[in-house]
């Protein structure tokens, strides 16, 4: 039954914007290149594949292969139920998004790739008991890849998990795992990690108190582990994105990423391509719109209501993405 529903929401929610794409180009159009087809953006951010990715709908978390042949996102459902969505990329041409092998019954987000290509990390609300009951907290879980397809997914036990919310995994190069965990309690969220031990992880241990003063979560950690990205509340400096750099084991004090960054101070969702060249974030940054100048009647305010649901820019969550040479410029400060 929840597999229907979830399924069904998602038809419900892209409804629109399929139907916009099959009457304006009647087909999925061609994209080529790593990047989605995409023109690179500057150091301006910009939405990330407007109409394709970023639809006007709320989409969270961008996440490229490897070799980019595979690019992940989620959608924020009604309900705040949570799917992953997957387009891959056969080197010539980009296939339209479809729910990701792997999701679709349960409510599940942020997914990360490993370095080598061999894991996919993610978060999920799946049962992990004998009498399948999904959880009402969120678990972190990964899957193999098999024969080039995403094998069963795998619940990373007691070591990394709790019995709060653990999200948004981050894996450096040398297999160590970054996550926001809720464990403490209290409605707030810390930073923990935990270091490969082969095929599992070492007990997870807390970041000190240069990094966990407030409420943190959403990590992205570099390949090297010399600087990490995460989303902050209740810091005097503000909220939203910031960043921190890593000497010789000692974390920097976090910068807030500026109002270039942090618009609504609310953006989250920090992730750099497998490539280090663009840095991705979301933002619900409101796009300046045109008026046409003309007198609102009832049926053009009730039209412009529901077209504004066709279109990123709006207000709700959407990719941006910058040329990840901005992340030099906190380094120099």
């Amino acid at each position: 039954m929840e597999t229907k529903i979830l399924i069904l929401l998602l038809f419900i929610t892209m409804g629109c914007n399929v139907e916009q794409m099959e009457n304006e180009n009647d087909k999925f159009p061609e994209l080529t290149g790593k990047y989605v087809g995409q023109q690179q953006p500057g150091l301006t951010p910009e939405i990330f594949a407007p109409n394709i990715v970023s639809t006007g709908m709320s989409e969270i978390n961008a996440c490229f292969s490897p070799d980019y042949t595979e690019f992940l996102f989620s959608v924020v459902m009604p309900g705040n139920n949570f799917v992953i969505m997957s387009m891959k990329y056969n080197g010539q041409q980009w296939s339209a998004p479809e729910v990701a092998s792997f999701s679709g019954k349960y409510s599940e987000a942020d997914p990360f790739i490993t370095a080598d290509g061999k894991w996919l990390y993610f978060v999920s609300k799946r049962p992990i008991d004998s009498l399948q009951t999904p959880k009402t907290d969120w678990d972190i879980w990964r899957v193999g890849k098999i024969n080039g397809e995403w094998a069963e997914p795998e619940h990373l036990g007691s070591d990394v998990n709790s019995d709060k919310d653990d999200i948004y995994p981050s894996l450096t190069k040398e297999g160590t795992l970054y996550f926001s965990s809720g464990r403490v309690g209290g409605n707030n969220r810390d930073i923990y990690y935990a270091k490969s031990n082969g095929n599992s992880f070492d007990p997870c241990v807390k970041l000190s108190e240069t990094i966990n003063q407030y409420w943190e979560g959403d990590i992205f950690i570099s390949p090297d582990e010399d600087y990490m990205i995460f989303r902050t509340y209740g810091r005097p400096t503000g909220n939203g994105l910031y960043i921190t750099f890593n000497s010789d084991g000692e974390w920097s004090a976090p910068q807030n990423m500026g109002e270039e960054i942090n618009k609504t101070g609310n953006e989250f969702c920090p992730m750099v391509d497998p490539d280090g060249k663009y840095f991705f974030f979301i933002s619900s940054h409101i796009t300046a719109q045109e008026k046409s100048g003309e007198k609102l009647t009832y049926q053009k305010i009730k039209d412009e209501f529901i077209n504004s649901y066709k279109h990123p820019g709006m207000g709700r969550n959407d990719i941006y993405w910058v040329d990840s040479k901005i992340i030099d410029n906190y380094k120099k400060n």
